[in-house]
């Protein structure tokens, strides 16, 4: 018997994961993304507890994977949703489930006898209260920022949020761009094309657009989930650097998200307190703190096996190839 439901969860999904403050990763329109890729979404809750996870596929192996999931009210309810989500996972004939809880402690994970994995959400980030007076907000910016914002409309730049999809490709051409000079590894453009044809007609992802003298110099997406806008993908181009097109760009979706009545504004990802200056994520996360805002930090990720002798050689295999 299933101890799962596949495709997408109800219409009140929503609705029941805000009562739990389970994360858009978790919410129906992210389920609907992922269904539009062609990926398997699957599915189950009970007493204080929901989950919501993807069939996915990789060197290999393939695993049930629950990004900022489960989302459990108590410990107890945690234990009854990994044990689902281990049921899920065997009666898929997966190799393993991986997971990232929400609404437990490290010590609760630990205690489950999961092993911790590489890092695939981020760990840390930083959340700025919207509920706050704009001239508060000011207030907790750094002074290169206040400036970079204070100062943008005499440098040209007109800043603007957008749900149309005209706007996508000159998103994806700046996105290239910046992955290009910065070295990181962006997804195809059809993930990007997806996402933002599947979640911007739902009002759950909007474009943050600079434009000076007419011409598209920085870009981001950002995703709308309950009380909550996060800023999750950016791109542009070397002009925006004089510009300093960036901070503005944040700033005006911050005061876009205040206007409509949202309550949190989410960094989405940052290094942790005290990580040296060599961490890879040092840069921007001097750029993301300059916001202010509160640090949160999550359990991380983590995995259970489900075909034992199958993922002791992942984890062999995995560790040797970096």
């Amino acid at each position: 018997m299933n101890v799962f439901k596949q495709g997408l969860p109800d219409d009140d999904w929503d609705t029941r994961q805000r009562s739990r403050s389970g994360h858009m990763l978790q919410g129906r329109p992210w389920a609907q993304f992922q269904q539009a890729l062609g990926r398997q979404v699957v599915w189950a809750e009970g007493d204080g507890w929901s989950w919501l996870g993807v069939v996915t596929a990789g060197r290999g192996v393939t695993y049930l994977y629950a990004p900022y999931g489960p989302t459990a009210e108590t410990n107890k309810a945690f234990a009854a949703a990994l044990e689902c989500l281990e049921a899920a996972a065997s009666e898929l004939n997966l190799d393993f489930v991986r997971c990232e809880p929400i609404g437990v402690d490290r010590a609760a994970v630990v205690q489950a006898g999961m092993n911790q994995a590489k890092m695939v959400q981020p760990q840390h980030t930083l959340i700025v209260d919207l509920r706050k007076d704009e001239s508060d907000l000011r207030h907790d910016l750094s002074s290169g920022h206040r400036n970079a914002i204070n100062g943008s409309e005499r440098r040209g730049l007109a800043l603007f949020m957008s749900r149309s999809l005209q706007d996508v490709e000159g998103f994806l051409e700046l996105l290239h761009q910046t992955s290009g000079s910065r070295g990181f590894r962006a997804h195809d453009d059809r993930y990007y094309r997806v996402m933002l044809e599947t979640l911007m007609p739902l009002k759950a992802a909007s474009l943050g657009l600079a434009k000076c003298n007419g011409e598209l110099v920085a870009a981001a997406i950002f995703f709308d989930y309950g009380d909550t806008r996060a800023y999750a993908h950016a791109g542009a181009n070397q002009e925006a650097r004089k510009l300093q097109a960036a901070a503005p760009l944040v700033w005006q979706a911050i005061l876009d998200g205040k206007t409509e009545g949202l309550a949190r504004f989410d960094l989405w990802g940052i290094a942790p307190e005290g990580a040296p200056e060599s961490h890879p994520w040092a840069g921007f996360t001097r750029f993301k703190r300059s916001f202010g805002g509160s640090e949160i930090t999550y359990t991380g990720t983590w995995e259970m096996p489900i075909k034992k002798s199958k993922y002791r050689i992942y984890r062999i295999a995995k560790k040797a190839l970096g």
